[in-house]
């Protein structure tokens, strides 16, 4: 398998397009970002509107203790494409995109965060490259199109922890943590995904490539929260990526 920039476009004799997408699916993990939640409406609605495809969005509320359940809900009651799915207790990203996933009925797969840092402006590069139909994931890429606003901590360990898998996974990928990506559902309906926390999807990545599957890579910006706190806990997610990471390496040696 090999991975692609935007700028590589793949010659039309060397792979064979995938239909284009009837539908496309959000799935959006929500933990506590009431705030956030409130900017869908003008933000991100208006952005899936303009693809000009049947949209459907998954909100996993994963076990959120302020108002975002009720917003949900009402998002719900208003938009018949709006679904909601309720964890009773908080499961970690990777456990609430996993429920999402099941409930997913588009052929075309975006996930993006609750806390909109990556803009939704940002959807259509995802969507434009998507159609090219020779991938099966889009993914945006911070290292490639920047940061904005963004602690000096966190860029030290995206861009660290990226170097990392790419040098293990052996594929030119520059970011292999954000969720921004666009994804041919039933090839990631069939990965078996185990991870509950945020390293799901360096996870997804992994499992692709074991399958020989095609990824691209786009330029996107990453910005920083405007409402609330991140929920990520820095010496926890080492840790949890530490452990893949090794997963990945008893991989390349063993098969």
């Amino acid at each position: 398998m090999s991975s692609d920039n935007p700028q590589s476009p793949s010659s039309p004799a060397s792979f064979t397009a995938h239909p284009l997408p009837e539908k496309l699916s959000v799935l959006i993990p929500c933990y506590d970002e009431q705030k956030n939640i409130e900017r869908f409406e003008g933000e991100l609605f208006p952005e899936l509107e303009k693809l000009g495809v049947p949209f459907e969005v998954i909100a996993v509320d994963d076990g959120s203790r302020d108002l975002s359940g009720h917003l949900l809900w009402k998002y719900s009651e208003k938009h018949e494409w709006f679904k909601v799915v309720k964890h009773t207790h908080n499961q970690g990203l990777g456990a609430a995109l996993r429920t999402g996933l099941a409930y997913a009925s588009g052929d075309a797969l975006l996930t993006l965060d609750s806390d909109l840092t990556f803009s939704p402006k940002e959807i259509p590069k995802l969507w434009e490259r998507y159609l090219a139909g020779d991938v099966d994931c889009v993914s945006g890429s911070p290292i490639l199109g920047g940061y904005c606003e963004v602690p000096a901590y966190r860029k030290f360990f995206s861009r660290t922890g990226s170097r990392l898998y790419r040098l293990l996974l052996g594929k030119d990928l520059t970011s292999a943590s954000p969720i921004f990506r666009l994804y041919r559902t039933a090839i990631l309906k069939i990965l078996p995904l185990t991870s509950k926390s945020f390293t799901i999807n360096a996870e997804i990545l992994f499992r692709l490539i074991q399958k020989n599957r095609k990824i691209a890579e786009v330029p996107v910006t990453l910005g920083n929260r405007t409402h609330g706190q991140s929920k990520l806990k820095s010496w926890l997610e080492t840790r949890n990526h530490l452990k893949l990471l090794l997963r990945i390496l008893l991989w390349k040696i063993f098969g």
